[in-house]
């Protein structure tokens, strides 16, 4: 399965970053051209311009003078522009420019080849940007006498080194491109690696929750099973015979119910289906309430609840969630506290949050436990703790509102001496 999606997720992601790395390739290419050939069609623009406004009449009386003075004018550009002449049949004007072209090359720069705008033509080897001027009007006499009525000045300027370096340009990206090509293969293996890194955990973290839900729902079930089959054999005891069998089962049932409690709370955690219903409450009241409720199991076992709690802390909170947070810290303190022990609750409100420590003089925690507690089903003592009644989600939980609440919650322990749950929750 894992290798299907490997390939599928390379194949996508390679497929993103060739896309990604041709568009760049062909705007840097057309960006390039495009500010090149924008100076160049500047230029001519330029003396098509200065040449509707001075150039002069070339008729008859001006003769050759006239067409030395606009050999001139070029000389003065910032790019050497060449003018040719056309009459309305396409008959070259012969002057000393149209003389660098051949007949067949002439023909390649027919005015009717082209339109208005500066276009690009290849013409004996060399490209040239071509730009026709109609001129209506203008008329010329060459040195042999010959009278031509001019309808089109043609401006061509040499491109052949911008073409070049354009050419050039070209190869060095699509070499370029051929090894970002091969490097986007590289790095859409990689990235599809990286992406099945979570899809994994996630993976093995569900099948680890599956069997510890299994595992932990077999044995309260199995209990069930063998004292129900236990009454099931003497159908003519009473209530009061069986009361042993009858306790057994519902320890078990509710046990039972609190695990799948437990474990509905965590899948709609996990799928953000349970949100917190925010609130105006008042903490300090909440804790003392909390610990109200355990103050009976705590003289049972003859526990001192000594309590430190500042008044009044109003907060922004989802006050259901927070009485489980507290009852799960609380009682876990009670609970692996051996009797006459000390159990002691301080609540603080600070500028922008409140600090909760609830500290114990119980068993603790073994270092080597310590990083897993908020492990989902960890325990470090499994046969005492189901003996108890723990299911070992209660400190997950417990973990997951803290955070939802945008708080922190840690724990420090050492055995045989105590634990301390630090709780910080912003107001």
């Amino acid at each position: 399965m894992f290798n299907r999606i490997r390939v599928q997720l390379t194949i996508r992601n390679a497929a993103v970053l060739c896309v990604i790395l041709v568009t760049l390739n062909l705007s840097i290419f057309f960006i390039m051209k495009k500010m090149l050939f924008a100076q160049i069609d500047l230029s001519i623009t330029r003396f098509r311009d200065q040449m509707a406004v001075s150039v002069p009449d070339m008729s008859a009386t001006a003769g050759t003078s006239n067409m030395k003075s606009v050999i001139y004018r070029v000389d003065q550009m910032d790019r050497p522009i060449i003018q040719l002449f056309w009459t309305k049949d396409n008959q070259i004007v012969p002057m000393l420019s149209s003389r660098e072209f051949s007949d067949e090359h002439l023909e390649q720069l027919l005015p009717k080849r082209f339109g208005s705008s500066p276009e690009t033509v290849k013409v004996n080897n060399q490209y040239f940007r071509v730009l026709n001027v109609d001129s209506p009007g203008i008329s010329a006499v060459n040195v042999d006498g010959t009278s031509y009525k001019i309808t089109t000045q043609q401006l061509l300027s040499n491109v052949s080194a911008e073409i070049d370096m354009l050419l050039q340009l070209r190869n060095i990206l699509l070499f370029g491109g051929s090894i970002g090509l091969f490097a986007a293969v590289a790095a859409g293996f990689y990235l599809a690696n990286r992406s099945l890194i979570p899809i994994r955990r996630s993976l093995e973290k569900q099948q680890q929750f599956v069997s510890d839900a299994s595992h932990e729902l077999r044995t309260p079930l199995a209990v069930i099973q063998a004292h129900t089959e236990l009454l099931l054999r003497h159908p003519d005891h009473t209530i009061e015979q069986d009361s042993k069998h009858i306790s057994n089962v519902l320890q078990e049932a509710r046990r039972m119910s609190k695990l799948v409690g437990g474990l509905l709370t965590l899948a709609r955690t996990d799928s953000n289906q349970l949100e917190l219903e925010r609130k105006p409450v008042q903490f300090d009241r909440i804790v003392q309430e909390s610990v109200n409720k355990m103050q009976m199991l705590a003289e049972v076992k003859d526990i001192i609840l000594h309590t430190e709690i500042d008044s009044p802390i109003p907060m922004e909170a989802d006050e259901e969630r927070l009485h489980q947070l507290l009852v799960t810290v609380l009682d876990n303190a009670v609970k692996y506290t051996p009797e006459g022990g000390v159990v002691r609750i301080i609540c603080n409100k600070l500028a922008h949050s409140v600090q909760l420590e609830v500290e114990d003089t119980g068993v603790g925690i073994a270092p080597d436990d310590l990083p897993h507690v908020f492990d989902r089903f960890y325990r470090g003592d499994k046969a005492r703790t189901r003996q108890e009644g723990g299911t070992g989600l209660g400190l997950a939980i417990a973990k997951w509102i803290v955070e939802r609440h945008g708080g922190r919650i840690r724990l420090e322990s050492k055995p045989l001496i105590g634990t301390r749950v630090y709780i910080s929750l912003p107001l």
